[in-house]
């Protein structure tokens, strides 16, 4: 029986894989071995040699461990979803930003400094939203509603060493995810409890997705060759939309099981190919 590991993510895999020996390890918890061009991933439950991968690592603190694994995997050649070339690209927020606008799409702008005196530098209207590093699923950010607060954030941020991003506070209506897996796609309206959109979401409703915003969807997957690729949207009053981020690894929370069959049916073509 072929082998599938799922890193981190979601625990119901092996019901939309039964015919495979579906096996989950958390990325900070393994070791990694390249042997012969051999793949080999081993935790304190065992080691496995797998015949393809799911790489589904949310919002952790990035580190150097994924992507060595990820070089790793491109090095073997297992099959992965998405592929480690794709994945490699959306490790970084900016790197990740840079893709969206190179094409174009309608991204919040956005300022950075690499250190945190410069920020003095940085004119903004409050209410803005500051970014700090590589961190993803609402960690790392803060709303600054005036210059007392914002004199407090600087003094923490003084003690990071990664870089700031600030970007305008986009007060919305709705924040709306697109999702596409392969030429299909759905999209959902989420509300969060708080400010931020996906942190204690708390409504979840499938919706119509827009031409317009699928053909941008498309047109950023093919930019990326990825199997499974994401949008987050806020939507103002007046109807303008803003495009927050691209997500390579989606939370499907709140979609039909639909979204799980097709991925599992794209991880089955890409190991038969």
């Amino acid at each position: 029986m072929k082998k599938i590991l799922v890193i981190n993510g979601e625990k119901y895999w092996q019901d939309f894989l039964p015919e495979f020996e579906v096996t989950q390890k958390y990325i900070q918890n393994t070791s990694w071995i390249l042997r012969d061009g051999k793949l080999f991933i081993t935790d304190a439950d065992g080691v496995i040699s797998p015949d393809a991968i799911l790489w589904r690592v949310g919002a952790i603190r990035p580190s150097e461990i994924q992507t060595t694994a990820l070089n790793l995997i491109a090095l073997s050649g297992i099959p992965c979803i998405n592929s480690a070339e794709t994945l490699k690209i959306g490790f970084d927020r900016l790197s990740m930003l840079s893709r969206i606008k190179k094409l174009g799409l309608p991204v919040i702008d956005f300022n950075v400094v690499t250190k945190s005196n410069h920020l003095k530098n940085i004119k903004i209207d409050f209410p803005f939203v500051v970014k700090v590093g590589n961190y993803h699923g609402g960690f790392g950010k803060v709303l600054v509603e005036n210059e007392k607060h914002w004199q407090d954030i600087q003094d923490l941020l003084f003690v990071t060493e990664n870089y700031i991003s600030i970007e305008p506070y986009i007060n919305y209506v709705r924040d709306i995810r697109y999702i596409v897996i392969q030429d299909k796609i759905w999209a959902m309206s989420r509300k969060g409890k708080f400010w931020k959109a996906n942190i204690e979401t708390t409504d979840f409703i499938e919706i119509k997705p827009l031409e317009s915003i699928k053909n941008q969807l498309l047109k950023l997957q093919k930019e990326l060759q990825a199997d499974i690729l994401a949008i987050d949207i806020l939507e103002e009053e007046n109807g303008k939309l803003h495009i927050v981020e691209y997500n390579d690894i989606p939370g499907i929370s709140g979609f039909s099981d639909a979204l799980k069959h097709e991925l599992a049916d794209v991880l089955r073509r890409k190991m038969n190919d």
